[in-house]
């Protein structure tokens, strides 16, 4: 801050001013005056356009500076956006990252694109940091609130879940079009549980070096109801494992009639013994043994 007051004094009028996005703002910086600012060392030091992953980028203090802190928060915000700028790399685009370190949400992550909320997880049964991830966070219009997608996500696989997000959203994107719109046009149409499933079980295939053509798509029918999802999902994969369709007639994302149906292992033992249960109880010959929620499927693709 004190070098941000040298700066604003030097090249500006001496006023200094911060957004609810906790971007720094010198003003009174006159036109002969801008080429000097943009090469002081505080200017390339903290430049005004990074990556769209750190530009619209907000965390709270975390555990170091607050005591409801849960976790760092600060460091991991910057991992994930430092993380997303190699693995998905966007020439132009906006997505607002929120970070806040416990449930109080000093850090709005509420109305981010994607917020992110300190928690604590398990992995193989010892707790460690973890963040509950949502979507869907407006500040345009009237504001909205952000709805969960994953819960209590371990924070060192977080940044693959993320990962599957901002690949889709750079397959399927607009020219020009931010994240906020692109959530309104594509992930609108599914619910929260699909997306979040979509967003696990891409970073799963990912892990396992699976090549699959499998995401989001732009005119859905299956009305935001799982158990419709689950059935249109479970068929895709299928095609895409097996080569065929699973069933020869389908009505209302069911089996219309009594046909039999093997597991894709079963008939190619080089699929994934796991991907293959998931297909199988998505697309499952007896209603009574079909999955009917994604909660149901989601440890089978647990990091």
């Amino acid at each position: 801050m004190l070098a941000a007051a040298q700066a604003s004094v030097q090249y500006g009028d001496g006023r200094i001013r911060l957004d609810v996005e906790q971007s720094l703002y010198i003003l009174g910086v006159a036109e002969d005056q801008i080429k000097g600012l943009m090469d002081d060392p505080f200017f390339q030091k903290y430049k005004s356009v990074d990556t769209p992953y750190f530009n619209h980028m907000i965390a709270c203090a975390g555990t170091e500076h607050c005591p409801f802190g849960v976790i760092p928060n600060k460091p991991d915000a910057i991992e994930m956006s430092e993380y997303l700028g190699k693995a998905v790399p966007l020439d132009e685009g906006r997505v607002r990252m929120y970070w806040s370190a416990c449930v109080k949400g000093c850090g709005i992550h509420g109305v981010g694109d994607i917020g992110f909320e300190g928690c604590k997880a398990k992995v193989d049964g010892q707790t460690e940091y973890g963040v509950h991830i949502s979507v869907g966070g407006k500040l345009t219009g009237e504001g909205a609130e952000g709805y969960s997608v994953i819960k209590t996500a371990p924070l060192r696989y977080a940044r693959f879940y993320v990962e599957s997000l901002m690949l889709e959203y750079r397959r399927l994107k607009k020219q020009g079009e931010t994240f906020e719109q692109f959530h309104d046009r594509i992930l609108s149409q599914y619910s929260p549980a699909a997306i979040g499933f979509m967003m696990m079980l891409q970073a799963y295939l990912r892990s396992k070096s699976i090549m699959i053509d499998i995401g989001f798509e732009s005119n859905v029918t299956t009305g935001r109801t799982e158990l419709f999802e689950l059935f249109d999902l479970g068929r895709r994969l299928y095609v895409q494992r097996v080569g065929k369709e699973p069933y020869e007639t389908v009505e209302r994302f069911a089996p219309a009639s009594r046909e039999k149906l093997k597991e894709p292992h079963v008939m190619d033992s080089t699929i994934d013994e796991n991907l293959s249960t998931i297909i199988y109880k998505m697309l499952h010959p007896h209603e009574i043994e079909r999955a009917e929620v994604f909660s149901e499927l989601r440890e089978l693709i647990s990091l």
